[in-house]
């Protein structure tokens, strides 16, 4: 296995698992979080029952009315609420049929597409985690516990009616000191995968009830999980060994793919495909790895010395395996963004590569010029990508077809709101029924700017 380092910051490693497969090529990855200004102020809204204002309160004027021809319209826009503390975390949004969900300390509530509220749920303390994907429209989400910073009690919340399903303590088992913090969740069918710093569980949606599969060896520690069509967990050892693995519908070890010594696994991109990213005990190189539904080496991306730009946010635990933005996958193609870099000619250009997941190698890739360009999820066979804003324009939602091509627009987003898009701090893209929703993963609490919670346009 060979490393290399270049002497321009790329980062190259031959990566794969010791499963008799080929050794696959080098190859580099580069993952960086990407953050926002701090916001401009935005209009304020209402969020009662029949709140027909998009979001505007008494005074305040619609961005609607500045609306340009061929400009999607801003269904509504939400402000951050006052928080208890300042950099707060708001985990917890999912895209519902006509609705979306959004948690916000103790708070969870439902606004509905053509504006107003749809139901508000209150818990006993904050909502601190909570996975991405939901199980016929339920989800377990975790709240504060009773100990400082311990995010230690679930719930199961019902995101069709807006109740509350059971309520549980988390499980203690594996817990160092009986502390949760730093807690990641994955979701898939009746399973929910938890890890922490010092401990790791799965529970049952249905019940909450814990299930206990097989527990890693002496030396070993869950590393986090990731959810979806299956549930995939990530653990690694002090000898330098690690492992993936995916969990059966009852909790038990459907496969084991063994990392190669010295690497482990740093974000899971997807669980079926399984796709994921690896990095060595330095993090210092890494690469990107596609695994069969049999938990067998598929292929090494070859990367080349490009750099690539998901939007993982900070993890400094490694516990959210699951929570990077910007990629997206289908049975046979892994997409990835690039960073922004200088094009001759064309000023600052990025790109979407589309990687073929049976040999490694890359298939096309499609260039857009002064813009991010992220990939947000599949259509069908067709690739759908958000455009970020520049500062001076707003940005766009492209459909992009399966042999690449031109970007064709689905949505532009207005003028009068390109400010307030722009400075979310960090922040959950998503692309659904054919709506754009913006939803925030951290309030700043500035006393100095205003700061948006939600924007949704539609046509």
């Amino acid at each position: 296995m060979a490393v290399l380092l270049a002497a321009g910051g790329g980062v190259y490693a031959a990566v794969g698992g010791d499963d008799g497969g080929e050794n696959p090529t080098a190859s580099p990855t580069t993952t960086t979080p990407s953050h926002s200004k701090t916001q401009d102020p935005t209009p304020e809204p209402t969020t009662g029952d029949g709140d027909n204002t998009g979001g505007r309160g008494n005074g305040e004027s619609d961005p609607n009315d500045q609306r340009r021809a061929g400009e999607a319209k801003v269904l509504y826009q939400k402000p951050a609420p006052e928080v208890s503390k300042v950099n707060l975390e708001v985990p917890g949004f999912w895209a519902m049929k006509g609705y979306v969900v959004k948690a916000v300390e103790n708070k969870i509530v439902a606004y509905k597409d053509e504006g107003g509220s749809k139901w508000t749920l209150s818990l006993p303390k904050a909502v601190c985690a909570a996975p991405t994907s939901t199980t016929d429209g339920k989800v377990v989400v975790a709240y504060a516990g009773h100990g400082k910073d311990s995010c230690s009690q679930l719930a199961l919340i019902d995101l069709n009616k807006g109740v509350k399903l059971w309520d549980h303590p988390a499980p203690e088992r594996d817990a160092l000191g009986g502390g949760y913090t730093n807690v990641g969740m994955a979701q898939s069918g009746n399973l929910v995968g938890m890890a922490w710093f010092g401990g790791s569980a799965v529970i049952k949606v249905s019940d909450g009830k814990e299930v206990s599969p097989e527990k890693p060896s002496a030396g070993c520690s869950i590393d986090g999980y990731a959810g979806g069509r299956v549930l995939l967990r990530a653990y690694s050892c002090s000898n330098g060994t690690a492992k993936l693995q995916q969990l059966t519908l009852s909790g038990s070890i459907k496969w084991t793919y063994t990392i190669r010594k010295g690497f482990k696994v740093s974000n899971i991109f997807s669980s079926s495909p399984a796709v994921v990213a690896l990095i060595d005990q330095d993090r210092r190189s890494g690469g990107i790895l596609a695994l069969s539904g049999k938990g067998k080496e598929r292929s090494t991306l070859a990367l080349g010395k490009q750099s690539y730009q998901p939007e993982c946010g900070t993890d400094i635990f490694g516990t959210n395996m699951g929570n990077c933005e910007g990629v997206a996958v289908s049975a046979d193609t892994f997409y990835l963004p690039t960073e922004m870099t200088q094009d001759h000619g064309l000023g600052s250009t990025s790109e979407i590569h589309a990687f073929d997941l049976t040999t490694g190698k890359r298939k096309w890739a499609v260039k857009v010029a002064e813009r991010l360009l992220l990939p947000l999820n599949m259509d069908g066979k067709n690739l759908i990508a958000y455009e970020k804003p520049t500062y001076t324009a707003p940005g766009r939602i492209v459909r992009i077809d399966p042999s690449g091509g031109k970007p064709a627009t689905l949505l532009r987003l207005p003028q009068a709101t390109q400010k307030a898009e722009r400075d979310f701090y960090s922040a959950t893209h998503t692309y659904h029924n054919g709506n754009f929703y913006i939803a925030t993963n951290r309030i700043t609490g500035s006393d100095t700017t205003a700061e948006s919670l939600l924007m949704a346009f539609g046509r």
